[in-house]
């Protein structure tokens, strides 16, 4: 063997083993950014967003000039599909897009089945949206990939290269992996849109717990307010005192199981830990009571930090008294005023109602005034004129 035969063959090796080497690079790529994809898409991501991570994940590994998903939901009209997450040639701007269900796409969700074209623009049947034909003409080699996951199509990942890309020769020889990333796209989604079901159920219970147990349990509370104000043995009232307490705590505990199913965010659950949240929620559970919203005036920084007993003692002190309220004879009208000073807080809820014997504490109420004493305030109902009654809650606050 000569010495030029020699090299020859000893840079065969050379290149074939480098070859070997890129070609595997690039496998443990793919299966990197396929994994990453897959991790992100599991998270705490709407379901935009992890269209967006697909495309972008796919262009960056792939080397490709265009990645588009397009997706077929049962909420659009049967010939229709959306265009949900759009990447390369321009065409971002048509994100969001809902476009007829025609050409390789169409057959592509019809059939289940892949095409993989070097000359995607040429292929039988192509018939791209007129739209965005113009730009996808630069394309040479393009695949239509189906997005199935446990027997459903959610829609079909399309992915291009411009005519002469240096990527395109290696591309075509990878599309077991673009269809494997695919694949790992189509599961995670499924996870994305079954988390989604999930979170819609939990938001449907929550709106009927909100909208039907709580105003129920209020509205049996505004009724035994006023049948405590009727008793006058001691016995009697002592039972009607712990079955409003239950009612208190039930509705609590309720409220604490609509937050939890709700899932707000981390800023949405600071607010409703607020008074201000606090009242509110409570103001909203007495509108259906009342066939009107009750009007809330704030004076003062309400929300300023507080013992969380005053806190919780505001709160129920509003509740309550939305509930006399509600047991007086047909009020119009009802205002609750909170007035916030440095020395202390002041809650008067106001009605118009035609019951002018509340005068005096009674009932239930003798509770507010015994939790308000405990705090070192006083709790006070008198008559309103020309009608109604106002009741009068204040505590002291450290300076």
């Amino acid at each position: 063997m000569n010495s030029s035969s020699a090299w020859t063959r000893g840079a065969a090796v050379t290149i074939d083993t480098s070859n070997l080497l890129t070609e595997e690079h690039r496998r443990e790529r793919w299966l990197q950014a396929a994994l990453e994809m897959t991790r992100l898409l599991l998270g705490d991501v709407d379901r935009r967003e992890a269209l967006r991570v697909v495309t972008g994940k796919l262009r960056e590994v792939s080397g490709a000039d265009y990645a588009a998903i397009v997706s077929d939901e049962p909420i659009y009209p049967e010939d229709t599909v959306v265009f949900e997450a759009v990447d390369g040639l321009g065409l971002d701007w048509y994100e969001g897009t809902p476009i007829p269900k025609q050409g390789l796409t169409a057959e592509v969700i019809r059939t289940g089945r892949k095409v993989v074209s070097q000359d995607i623009t040429h292929e039988e049947g192509y018939d791209p949206p007129v739209q965005v034909a113009e730009a996808l003409s630069a394309l040479g080699l393009g695949m239509y990939l189906p997005l199935v996951a446990a027997g459903r199509m959610f829609g079909a990942l399309i992915v291009g290269w411009r005519r002469g890309s240096l990527h395109e020769r290696v591309a075509a020889e990878e599309a077991p992996l673009v269809e494997m990333f695919a694949g790992h796209a189509a599961l995670a989604l499924q996870q994305v849109q079954a988390r989604l079901l999930v979170m819609e159920d939990r938001e449907r219970i929550a709106t009927d717990l909100h909208d039907s147990v709580i105003d129920r349990l209020f509205a049996i509370a505004s009724h035994l307010y006023g049948v405590a104000c009727k008793i006058t043995r001691t016995d009697i009232q002592q039972q009607m005192h712990d079955a409003i307490d239950e009612l208190d705590e039930a509705t609590r505990q309720i409220r604490t199981a609509i937050f939890a199913l709700r899932h707000e965010s981390d800023a949405e659950a600071r607010a409703m830990e607020t008074p201000s949240g606090q009242i509110l929620e409570e103001i909203d559970a007495a509108r259906n009571t009342f066939g009107f919203t009750p009007r809330l005036v704030v004076h003062g920084p309400l929300d300023r930090p507080m013992p969380a007993r005053v806190q919780r003692e505001l709160v129920r002190a509003v509740r309550e008294a939305l509930a006399n309220a509600a047991a007086h004879a047909t009020p119009t009208t009802v205002e609750v005023n909170v007035d916030m000073t440095p020395r202390g807080i002041a809650l008067v809820v106001t009605d118009d109602s035609h019951l002018m014997e509340h005068s005096t504490l009674h009932g239930a109420l003798v509770r507010v005034h015994t939790r308000a004493a405990s705090l070192g305030g006083a709790c006070t109902v008198r008559p309103r004129r020309p009608t109604g009654t106002i009741l009068e809650w204040r505590v002291p606050l450290a300076s």
